[in-house]
């Protein structure tokens, strides 16, 4: 059975955590709880990409009132410094098994959030004995070809130790610059997150490498949880849109899915109480009401209802032309644009690169870009969202071009 600690305060999250050797593999650790001899499931907690231990303050402080809470870090994840490139996916669900089974827990609430999320899911997948219920943020059936791109793109620029543009490129990808009005997401919080990235160490890029190459190597679900799940996203999600995160619910025979109002990728952090207000029924095996603030129950049975763009496509009309270092430069035209990529009318060879391309024009200066497909006279990209004042300019040309676009469609 679990050493459960009895003293929790969110310090206690820093200090060294506990040590576990399961075969070659070191596993760390820890578990709180109200009561030393507490038999009941914990809440395990899986976090995303640049999450530690620390991330999870406020959940643990509010769980703990009524769940024993366990945290972990497999290798490669979160402060886990042993690096494991051959560990897939699959790889680390079977380790987490084995894991809580050398630990004595028999089963767990699984809680898996962003990259967590994915790695929960296959979890409960693979061993479903072991995980009672499951709570997803964050979570897609299959990768969009436009997410594996910016994937792709962010592992070539850390190779290539272009760290700000990473950090960049990482940040348009957490949080929705097009929603701050709504999500709030303040200056602050942006600089913080945005100087943890960029700084990140050695052992840190190897760790992010390792777990973005397995969600790339990962080839989808083939077989979905079984037990009671719960999923929720931010509305302004567009990683991980929420049509995604629904169709990923609708596969699963006991599952139901919340959008969280005024939040993005990072709903957790910008939404915790409406985040929260669904985990206490949920885990407790309880009716979820979405009658909290800024929370509203997704039906299942209407997918396509929901929307898969997060901004409406410019009818853009541009000339403009292309740079690769392999290609040299190009004369293409551009004829839809959206703050998150568009469609360019140029021919490239079949075996372009899809991997760092820029766009010039004047109306526009210089914008970083990664092809989603190449279609022969025709190509689909993605923005990738660099550089800062090149995001401005880009923000700034598309509202007052689009402001334009609606007058001119209801006149």
């Amino acid at each position: 059975m679990l050493d459960y600690a009895l003293d929790f305060t969110p310090q206690r999250l820093s200090e060294t955590p506990h040590c576990l050797r399961v075969g070659p593999w070191q596993v760390n650790y820890q578990a709180f709880a109200r009561h030393a001899n507490d038999q009941r499931a914990p809440v395990l907690l899986l976090g995303g990409a640049f999450q530690s231990f620390r991330s999870f303050a406020s959940e643990i402080e509010t769980l703990l009132a009524e769940h024993p809470v366990l945290l972990i870090d497999l290798p490669s994840q979160g402060c886990n410094e042993q690096q494991a490139p051959e560990l897939s996916l699959e790889g680390l669900a079977d380790l987490l098994n084995d894991s809580l089974a050398a630990l004595g827990v028999a089963q767990v609430k699984a809680v898996g959030l962003s990259y967590g999320s994915a790695l929960a899911a296959l979890f409960a997948v693979r061993h479903p004995t072991r995980c009672e219920r499951l709570l997803l943020a964050g979570v897609t059936q299959f990768g969009r070809d436009g997410s594996r791109r910016l994937l792709e793109q962010a592992l070539t620029l850390l190779q290539q130790g272009q760290q700000d543009a990473f950090a960049h490129g990482a940040m348009a990808g957490l949080i929705n610059h097009l929603a701050l009005e709504h999500t709030q997401v303040s200056a602050g919080f942006r600089k913080a997150l945005y100087r943890q990235i960029v700084r990140m160490d050695d052992a840190a890029q190897l760790r992010y490498q390792q777990n973005s190459q397995r969600l790339l190597n990962f080839q989808g679900f083939s077989a979905y949880p079984q037990c009671p799940t719960l999923v929720f996203t931010g509305e302004f999600d567009h990683f991980t849109q929420p049509w995604e995160n629904a169709a990923f619910a609708a596969q699963c025979p006991q599952a139901e899915a919340y959008l969280i109002r005024n939040a993005d990728h990072l709903a957790q952090f910008e939404q915790r109480d409406a985040c929260l207000s669904l985990y206490s029924p949920f885990l407790h095996g309880q009716t979820v009401t979405a009658n909290a603030p800024h929370t509203e129950r997704i039906d299942l049975q209407d997918l396509d209802t929901l929307e898969r763009r997060q901004q409406p496509h410019l009818s853009a009309n541009l000339n403009v032309q292309l740079s690769h270092p392999e290609l040299g430069s190009l004369s293409a035209h551009l004829s839809q644009l959206s703050y998150f990529g568009g469609l360019l009318s140029v021919t490239l060879p079949d075996d372009a690169p899809l991997l760092d391309w820029h766009l010039h024009c004047n109306a526009l200066g210089e914008q970083a870009i990664a092809l989603v497909r190449n279609q022969g006279r025709c190509a689909t990209f993605v923005c990738t969202h660099l550089d800062a004042d090149a995001d401005q300019r880009l923000q700034d040309y598309l509202q007052q071009h689009l402001s334009t676009q609606a007058l001119k469609a209801s006149a």
